[in-house]
């Protein structure tokens, strides 16, 4: 009861509800990040435009590589994560030209510790992505969220892209 009133109050006052999303990036197991990480917030819109951009991506590595990776399977993963990898890249193009100003509030670089904040979020689906190293290798984590309420969310990102 008491989150539809501070809701309705909000909604009055004209501000639109928002929450905070903290969180920390889960090093896999006897694996240590040392090195900065580049913690993501997708917004809706972009959410759509990244899975579909990692898709676009795997069907035109398979094409493209399809007689090495029927005799290689394994490199089907190394194909998955450059896919994962590029679309991620792209996105971020895309929106630091439209959200120009606003941009740094869905992009943070945090220490190796993995511990993030986004403050403000509006309601809706988003996806957080975190992008770094341990040790030569890229990395990459992903975690679906839903902003329902202004309480804040904590997040543990563990699932990697493989």
């Amino acid at each position: 009861m008491w989150t539809a009133l501070l809701i309705a109050g909000l909604l009055l006052s004209g501000q639109q509800p928002s929450a905070i999303i903290s969180g920390s990036v889960v090093a896999p197991p006897q694996q240590q990040i040392l090195q900065p990480l580049q913690v993501i917030l997708l917004p809706p819109r972009y959410v759509d435009l990244w899975n579909t951009e990692v898709q676009k991506r795997q069907d035109l590595y398979w094409q493209q590589f399809q007689p090495a990776l029927r005799n290689q399977k394994e490199l089907f993963t190394e194909f998955s994560k450059r896919a994962h990898w590029d679309a991620t890249i792209y996105v971020l193009n895309r929106m630091q030209l439209d959200l120009s100003n606003k941009f740094t509030e869905y992009l943070v670089e945090i220490a190796p510790t993995g511990r993030f904040e986004f403050k403000n979020v509006s309601y809706g689906e988003y996806k957080i992505l975190a992008m770094g190293k341990i040790g030569n290798q890229d990395v990459m984590w992903h975690e679906l969220v839903e902003v329902q309420s202004p309480i804040p969310l904590f997040i543990e990102l563990k699932q990697r892209i493989p």
